[in-house]
């Protein structure tokens, strides 16, 4: 897997009102163990979920295809890297919403929106739901959404569910890359 920053978006960080809650996030999933934890995250192809589902995440996030709105939500782009992973597709970069982390994430409200890196520009593809081991632990059963149990991530001391609602995946809407989303800039 390649990983490589995204300058422009990176500097914005440091403007960012919300930095208490990614602060707070961030005692959890130091930018390290993330880099080592997206390493080994496994890929599922499960079944997309029921229209009615989807269209309900789409409706709450439609929005935020502009980063812009995301930002002004509350949405804080994570000093971390742009991942893909070569050969099997790309992820992009990652803004979240300490607000929204909870025991119990709501499919309405993900606490992360993942954004292709398209040139100059981000384009929304997915949103990710994470659960921290401190919410639930990790020997507990795993949280559920859209029928879907949660994937361990030991490396970041979380639970994880990516779905593509933004731009179909043909390794399955839980599926952690996407080949159809552009690998990170300079690969």
């Amino acid at each position: 897997m390649r990983i490589m920053t995204v300058p422009n978006q990176t500097a914005k960080l440091g403007r960012l009102r919300n930095k208490r809650a990614v602060r707070a996030l961030l005692g959890v999933l130091a930018p390290t163990a993330v880099v080592a934890g997206l390493l080994g995250s496994p890929a599922t192809g499960a079944a997309a979920p029921g229209n009615d589902q989807l269209a309900a995440v789409r409706a709450a996030t439609d929005t935020f295809h502009d980063v812009n709105s995301a930002q002004a939500a509350g949405y804080v782009l994570l000093p971390l890297p742009c991942f893909d992973k070569p050969g099997t597709g790309g992820m992009g970069i990652h803004y979240l919403k300490g607000l929204f982390v909870t025991s119990t994430p709501k499919a309405s409200e993900p606490q992360v929106l993942v954004y292709e890196v398209d040139g100059s520009q981000l384009n929304l593809v997915a949103v990710e739901y994470i659960v921290p081991y401190q919410k639930v632990a990790a020997n507990a059963q795993a949280p559920s959404l859209f029928g879907q149990d949660f994937h361990h991530n030991n490396a970041l001391g979380l639970w994880y569910l990516h779905a593509w609602i933004w731009k179909p995946n043909s390794l399955g809407m839980f599926a952690d890359y996407n080949p159809r989303v552009d690998l990170c800039p300079g690969h």
